[in-house]
């Protein structure tokens, strides 16, 4: 409840330098989130192209999902909310991610080919992509973090970024897109791709018996490497929105 909260200093790990750290790349990862979802809404309101659409719709949401990530994530440490369900959030970004990645996938065949969008099983494994981030965000939130739900979902972000690593080897082993403004917007978003899948795919290592501490500290390496390469795709998206 609201009224229950209490502000204040919660060390992570009883480690006040850990602490610092987090608290620094959450907020760092919650600005540049918030840009980057900005920029993807004001680049779907300019562009005329309707085949994009879905395409910024994905990479807004990637920005305000990675907000909050940030957001809940510095109320752990200056409030007694708890969210044990935050790196499930996580691990959406990382589906989204992957599903922005495959419509730039998408979009390079319409642009070349004229390919139909419509792949065989596309809606299928959607489907169940949604249902392991449903199962894990509220698996943890009621049952904690338990080494099934932390195996699944460090499973999860794997699965999720091989799909989308799939899609981008594909496009980028085309020829014809190289170079084009498709093609570099799949460059930027690449990098953010893979250590936003390292920071749930590293619990792990916490089925596997390592301390939890040291998965934390690991994690929040992964968090401001996220935000970093979040940073040049954010200048990708502007730099794209100056040329329409």
């Amino acid at each position: 409840m609201a009224g229950d909260v209490e502000f204040g200093l919660y060390l992570l790990a009883d480690d006040p330098s850990l602490t610092f750290v987090a608290f620094v790349g959450l907020v760092l990862l919650t600005v540049i989130a918030a840009r980057f979802g900005a920029y993807a809404y004001l680049n779907m309101r300019a562009t005329g192209v309707d085949a994009q659409r879905v395409l910024w719709e994905y990479l807004l949401y990637v920005g305000l999902v990675a907000a909050l990530y940030g957001v809940v994530g510095v109320l752990e440490i200056v409030s007694s909310v708890r969210t044990p369900y935050r790196t499930g959030l996580m691990l959406a970004v990382v589906l989204l991610l992957a599903l922005a990645v495959r419509e730039v996938y998408f979009n390079a065949a319409l642009s070349t080919t004229g390919a139909d969008r419509v792949f065989p099983g596309r809606r299928l494994v959607e489907v169940a992509f949604v249902a392991v981030v449903a199962a894990v965000v509220f698996g943890v939130a009621v049952f904690g973090l338990r080494r099934p739900l932390l195996a699944l979902q460090g499973v999860g972000a794997l699965a999720f970024a091989g799909y989308g690593f799939w899609f981008g080897r594909k496009q980028t082993a085309a020829a014809m897109v190289q170079g084009t403004m498709i093609d570099s917007l799949l460059r930027h978003l690449l990098p953010v791709l893979a250590f936003a899948t390292l920071v749930p795919a590293v619990d792990l290592a916490t089925v596997a018996g390592l301390d939890r501490v040291v998965v934390v500290h690991v994690q929040v390496v992964f968090v401001i490497m996220t935000a970093t390469a979040l940073m040049t795709a954010t200048i990708k998206l502007r730099q794209n929105l100056a040329g329409l």
